[in-house]
């Protein structure tokens, strides 16, 4: 019994000890980390070997920040050494990548003998890494070897990446082909960057022959099609005798003569591609009241093209029902269904029986249990009801689920939690990312998570949920409540839902505060600048850069602002969120046009097809963002008029 009771007082001094050994190692990493930022570090390199010798969990972080330390202090030889240490002791740790980049560099600083063996080695694991690339290229060149330098200088600017203008200046006009300007476009389009592709496709031009020319001539005509150059684009089109994407041009140039004119040619050319430039002609004749010219139109396309005629009956059943003859788009819309199982056909079916003056509940009802899509939400909606739609009004609670007893992974999570403590919020989402790259557990993704959502990383939250399995278990966060408290505020000022704008922020950004579009639109509810300017006049936020804008809070209150003038604009939601993506002008000619009876016949005539889509996938969100944290009805104040 002594030795029993001895036994247990030696284990709990040795566990205060340990706990007092690594509480003052926390302390000397947090010092030792301050104090590197703060640019003191000789008092850096002090506590980060303390913490380096006391703190065995973060013992990976000690050493790379006193390897910056050492190597900020010009010790570059014991920098070298401390991150081969990390390497040794530590091959599995989430800073490998960043301690191999450290490795070269201070190599490189001493001359070290194996400095290209260690580019190589990166390089062979992360070929697409552009600035270890460039670092390479130069240091062949310092080093004698100008003939291997020159080509990935070469490598770098037909990559088109940040460092293509730099590595530009390292070449001569005569080191590049037509063929490698070509590629260097592609790139280029790949990466948006319209105008420096067309720039480079004309250089290609004054150098090309043969089959290459056409080839850049049509890439050519790409580029200026994605500026929005329609016409221009359709001249290039002509030259290459490439009759879909010509005529395509000339539509979006709004040659309404030229395109009609060529009807006949479509319909012989054989080419199944030129069947949406067709559907666009047929369906423009329908919004300008012909309807049995669109009619015609569309059967001709069946007659042509068999293989597009799924659309093409859709055109046609869409007519009949826009026509109010809708005995004729249900017999369609039913023929599409049972031939395609498409939710579509089947909601526009029951809405054709509907509009008929039938009963068609139990097609509604069909749609509400077997599908959860747009047309399954708002069938539920024409019901009137709760059917998959509507939550109790429990509140979401966020639980740390039960982790993996795998050792491994518990030390793993310990990590992220201690990185948490510290503040080191950066450091502990890294860590998190690279765990879910190693581990098939929901669970732990689950933990994984709620920890992102806590610090304000949605964005990677978000993306991580959407690939488990388990999708009903991650609801809360395929649909945070990201950044509530700022959301609410301006909500209830601007009297508009916080979960609607939910919605839109979701489709528009994914919750990435630093989101930037091809166009140029900025931060979470992807503003334009020039709108942000627009409104920062009527709020006085103080907006004078891309920075700003950027800003969670002002991107929030200019972005629902503008939002809540639009629904009080349109008094409904629908056309709204649209004019949110295509502009309000275009919205109003649409509304103009099409004398809609209903706000989902706006929705699904929406001309462009981007639109469309993002309308749907704003709505679908809103009802599960209802579905999930509202205590209310569903569609409580949500009128079906007012979608």
């Amino acid at each position: 019994m002594k030795r029993l009771i001895i036994f247990f007082v030696f284990i709990l001094i040795f566990s205060q000890i340990t706990y007092a050994y690594e509480s003052s190692g926390k302390e000397y990493l947090k010092k030792g980390r301050n104090f590197l930022e703060q640019k003191k570090y000789s008092e850096a390199i002090e506590f980060l070997t303390k913490a380096a010798n006391e703190f065995t969990l973060l013992e990976d972080y000690a050493l790379l920040w006193l390897s910056d330390a050492l190597h900020e202090s010009g010790e570059h030889e014991k920098s070298l050494a401390t991150i081969r240490l990390l390497l040794k002791k530590y091959p599995d740790s989430s800073l490998g990548k960043k301690a191999r980049i450290r490795e070269i560099k201070e190599a490189e600083e001493i001359s070290d003998n194996d400095v290209q063996k260690l580019f190589e080695s990166y390089l062979k694991d992360y070929q697409n890494d552009s600035d270890i690339k460039y670092l390479y290229a130069r240091w062949l060149k310092k080093n004698d070897n100008p003939g291997s330098a020159k080509k990935i200088f070469k490598d770098l600017y037909i990559s088109g990446n940040s460092y293509s203008d730099i590595a530009f200046s390292e070449l001569q006009p005569c080191d590049l082909t037509s063929e490698d300007l070509f590629k260097r476009s592609r790139n280029l389009m790949n990466n948006y960057d319209y105008k420096s592709a067309e720039r480079t496709l004309r250089m290609a031009l004054a150098k090309s022959e043969g089959i290459l020319r056409r080839q850049i001539l049509t890439e050519l005509g790409h580029s200026l099609f994605k500026q929005k150059r329609y016409s221009e684009a359709a001249e290039i089109y002509n030259q290459t005798q490439d009759k879909y994407w010509e005529l395509r041009s000339r539509y979006r140039a709004r040659e309404k003569e030229t395109v009609l004119s060529s009807v006949d040619e479509m319909l012989n050319a054989g080419d199944r591609r030129i069947v949406s430039v067709l559907v666009a002609v047929a369906s423009d004749k329908r919004r300008e009241g012909d309807f049995a010219g669109a009619i015609e139109l569309f059967r001709k396309i069946i007659d042509k093209y068999p293989s597009e005629r799924e659309e093409a009956i859709w055109g046609i059943g869409w007519t009949y029902f826009l026509s109010g003859e809708y005995k004729k788009s249900s017999e369609i819309f039913k023929e599409l269904f049972d031939k395609y199982n498409d939710s579509k056909y089947l909601y526009w079916y029951a809405r054709s029986i509907d509009m008929s003056g039938e009963n068609a509940s139990d097609k509604y009802k069909r749609l509400v249990e077997n599908k959860k899509d747009f047309y399954s939400l708002i069938a539920g909606r024409r019901m009137n009801s709760s059917i998959n739609l509507i939550k109790s009004s429990e509140t979401i609670k966020i639980k740390k689920p039960v982790i993996s007893s795998k050792d491994y992974l518990s030390k793993k999570l310990d990590r992220i939690e201690c990185l948490l403590e510290l503040g080191f919020q950066k450091e502990a989402a890294s860590e998190m990312l690279y765990i879910s790259r190693k581990t098939n557990s929901t669970d732990d993704i689950y933990y994984i998570c709620t920890k992102l959502n806590e610090i304000g990383y949605y964005n990677h939250s978000v993306r991580l949920a959407s690939k488990m399995p388990e999708i009903q278990k991650m609801m809360e966060f395929l649909y945070p409540l990201a950044h509530w408290e700022i959301v609410e505020r301006f909500s209830d000022k601007y009297n508009l839902d916080p979960l609607l704008i939910l919605a839109v922020v979701r489709e528009e950004s994914r919750f990435d505060s630093d989101a930037r579009s091809p166009a140029g639109a900025l931060g979470l509810m992807q503003l334009m600048p020039s709108t942000a300017f627009r409104f920062d006049k009527k709020l006085k936020i103080g907006i004078r850069n891309s920075h700003d804008i950027l800003n969670v809070r002002n991107n929030l209150n200019i972005g629902i602002y503008y939002l809540s003038n639009l629904i009080k604009d349109f008094d409904s939601f629908a056309p709204a969120i649209a004019s949110y993506n295509a502009g309000e002008d275009i919205v109003r000619k649409w509304l103009k046009e099409g004398r809609y009876k209903s706000a989902d016949e706006f929705i699904e005539d929406i001309p462009y097809q981007e639109t469309r889509n993002y309308v749907k996938k704003v709505l679908s969100s809103y009802f599960e963002y209802k579905r999930i944290f509202s205590s209310d009805d569903l569609m409580s104040g949500i009128p079906i008029e007012k979608l």
